[in-house]
């Protein structure tokens, strides 16, 4: 199970640095057609590596128990730096509306009250999808812990029922062995009553011979 974890996981590191020598690539050019098309390949490469940190995730909960908490580990450290570089390339794409802004007021396209707005309108946004990221993350890591409870429960009742038909086969086991003790004990019992009544009868029969020599 653990092959197709670091399958995945040697794809998500290929991406991951295709991602980071994008980023570095687009800090460097001043051609906005050239920026913009890296910063989509950007978040392509970002889309995919969430994908296959997705996929992590489900193979970890396919591992055993006592095994997750280092394949876990990793799928957070995973997660924090693909969260680093999606706010890289938000701080592109920041950079990106500035300059298209600026430009604009000096053309006379948009006046400096517009440009005010749509930075302010740009930064909420920045933080509502910063804030859905949060919540998004803290979903993924309940998942997690939830699906792990459920393992572990999962596991508990197994033990439960085990226990159970362990139980039951102990309890057929005794009831033959009382049937049994019981069955012996007839036996003895009519043993000792055939025992007793051959010594009656040899009595008997001793009396019965001493009262004929006496006769």
């Amino acid at each position: 199970m653990s092959e197709l974890f670091n399958g995945y996981e040697r794809d998500f590191k290929i991406e991951y640095s295709d991602a980071q020598s994008k980023i570095e690539q687009v800090y460097g050019l001043d051609d906005e057609s050239r920026r913009v098309e890296l910063m989509k390949s950007i978040e392509s490469s970002i889309d995919d590596c969430l994908d296959l940190l997705d996929s992590m995730s489900l193979e970890v909960q396919q591992i055993a128990t006592h095994q997750r908490s280092s394949y876990n580990a990793k799928v957070r450290t995973y997660r924090n730096d693909i969260d680093r570089i999606k706010k890289d390339l938000k701080n592109l794409m920041d950079d990106k509306d500035r300059r298209q802004l600026l430009g604009g007021s000096h053309n006379g396209d948009v006046d400096s009250n517009q440009r005010q707005k749509l930075l302010n309108t740009n930064a909420t946004i920045e933080r509502s999808s910063q804030r859905l990221e949060d919540a998004t993350r803290t979903a993924r890591e309940s998942e997690t812990v939830g699906s792990s409870i459920l393992n572990n429960l999962r596991s508990q009742r197994d033990q439960i029922l085990n226990a159970r038909d362990t139980l039951s086969e102990a309890d057929t086991y005794v009831d033959r062995s009382l049937r049994t003790l019981k069955s012996m004990t007839r036996r003895m019992a009519t043993n000792k009553l055939i025992t007793y009544g051959i010594i009656v009868i040899l009595v008997l029969l001793i009396l019965l011979v001493l009262y004929n020599k006496i006769s």
